[in-house]
């Protein structure tokens, strides 16, 4: 059995790799990239069929209206299409409002797409101020424990006294100058 498996080790280890030509591999890339762009043409020619036979249906329920029902369908859709044009300005300048709240804050601006999700100015701001009050916190938190050291274990550090070679230099100083 111990013979079998180390025959088969063998077996795989002496196998050579596949080499191929460069004529091999640009024939494959050919072939990938032209099953992608079938499919993407499909894709395509799908959607465009779905949205022509929409539009007919779309005309030939219209047709069925009376010129009353006619208008009133006109005016809804001219309605929907600016409702959905007004909450896209919208979104920009509530874009544009939480980029500058950001920058005034010196905060990054990649913030901006997550906090405009919360659709409400008031919500953004105190967003903004919660997260640049966590952010000082932190930077402070972490300027602190850089700046903490150990005091010095010889006591170089207790000159307050009559060990303080300085005040000694000093009062030798002072007698000379009498």
């Amino acid at each position: 059995m111990a013979e079998e498996t180390q025959t088969q080790e063998e077996v795989k280890t002496t196998e050579e790799p596949t080499t191929y030509t460069q004529a091999q591999l640009d024939s494959e890339a050919d072939k990938r990239a032209a099953k992608a762009l079938e499919t993407a043409k499909a894709k395509w020619e799908a959607e465009q069929a779905k949205a022509l036979e929409d539009a007919k249906s779309e005309g030939a329920r219209l047709a069925k209206m009376s010129a009353d029902e006619k208008a009133q369908e006109l005016e809804k859709q001219r309605q929907a299409a600016l409702d959905k044009r007004e909450a896209e300005l919208n979104q920009r300048e509530l874009s544009a409002s939480t980029k500058s709240l950001l920058v005034d804050k010196g905060l990054p601006t990649d913030f901006a797409g997550s906090l405009v999700a919360l659709g409400d100015a008031d919500k953004i701001k105190d967003a903004v101020e919660n997260i640049q009050k966590t952010i000082q916190e932190t930077v402070n938190k972490q300027v602190e424990a850089k700046l903490q050291t150990d005091p010095p274990k010889n006591g170089a550090s207790a000159l307050d006294g009559a060990d303080d070679p300085f005040k000694k230099i000093m009062a030798q100083y002072k007698k000379n100058r009498r």
